[in-house]
């Protein structure tokens, strides 16, 4: 094989896309390219090393035995750049640049958005990029800089704090809740549910009140099942802050809201001496502990922002 100063490290990258995505034209829509330039950057990768690297089947790019050691050293190389980045990047002092904050919908759009301005005019030469999402954002490859992250067990790799839990409720139209017995024909009624899966009637729903209502369907993010609750589709379980702040929905029972997971607001080490990072770090603590009694789901203490 030819050493790493004869490879371009575009052919490189396709090679990694084309490794997870198993074809051609995947890896080429994730990279926003023609398939084609995808095959001729795998061509010449292969001829610069000498070997072949995938096998071309119908169903797809599958690596050979010398691709399988290739992709292995791409990623211990994509991991030494990041850590790289991540120790430069925590030699920063100035107030300025951007930073990636990763956090779940209800978090972003009830707690941070309204207050994001405060921030802005605090600190103008701090730009802040946003991902809002359930799934857990890798901090170690700088897929983000910071993470407010509902978990139990962050990884340890992290520094920061836990806050405190986040609660949720049921919730359903009035009109819902009117017009279905769940007592005497809970069967026709139904919850919007994360993923009905071949238990109908796990625990929580018991826990929650309406333990013989069955699950139904497939509705991946709190907004979904929300949307579909607010529409008369059935009860849906939802952080308290957003099934308060709607209007259109009623908490479905007088029990106490259930205990969730820890909101933990974590980087990484090597950012934690970073300045715009410890901005934001103590500007989300004041943003959360702000909106506490709604998260808590104490529905008359305080409005947070």
């Amino acid at each position: 094989m030819l050493g790493a100063q004869n490879l371009d490290w575009e052919d490189v990258k396709s090679f990694a896309v084309v490794a997870v995505a198993g074809s051609v034209r995947r890896a080429a829509k994730e990279l926003k390219v023609h398939h084609s330039t995808i095959s001729r950057r795998i061509d010449s990768l292969e001829h610069a090393l000498g070997t072949k690297l995938f096998d071309r089947r119908p169903e797809g790019y599958v690596l050979t035995a010398a691709g399988e050691t290739f992709s292995g050293t791409v990623q211990e190389c994509g991991l030494l750049l990041n850590n790289t980045e991540r120790f430069i990047s925590g030699q920063d002092r100035d107030l300025s640049g951007k930073i990636t904050v990763t956090m779940a919908e209800s978090l972003a759009v009830h707690a941070f958005a309204p207050r994001l301005a405060e921030f802005a005019k605090l600190h103008p030469n701090i730009e802040v990029h946003m991902i809002m999402t359930t799934k857990v954002i890798d901090l170690s490859r700088r897929e983000a800089d910071i993470a407010l992250r509902i978990d139990n067990n962050p990884p340890q790799t992290l520094v920061g704090k836990r806050l405190f839990p986040y609660f949720q409720t049921v919730y359903a139209t009035q009109k819902y809740l009117d017009d279905h017995d769940f007592e005497t024909r809970p069967e026709e009624a139904r919850w919007v549910a994360w993923h009905a899966g071949k238990n109908r009637f796990p625990a929580w729903t018991k826990e929650a009140g309406f333990g013989r209502v069955p699950l139904w369907g497939h509705f991946p993010e709190p907004a979904m099942q929300q949307a579909a609750a607010r529409g008369g589709l059935g009860l849906a379980m939802l952080p308290c802050m957003m099934g308060d702040s709607d209007p259109e929905l009623v908490r479905a029972t007088s029990r106490k809201p259930m205990k969730a997971r820890d909101i933990w607001l974590l980087t990484h080490s090597d950012l934690r001496q970073t300045a715009r990072i410890r901005a934001f770090m103590t500007f989300a603590e004041n943003v959360m502990q702000d909106a506490k009694p709604r998260i808590l789901g104490h529905l008359h203490e305080g409005s947070g922002a």
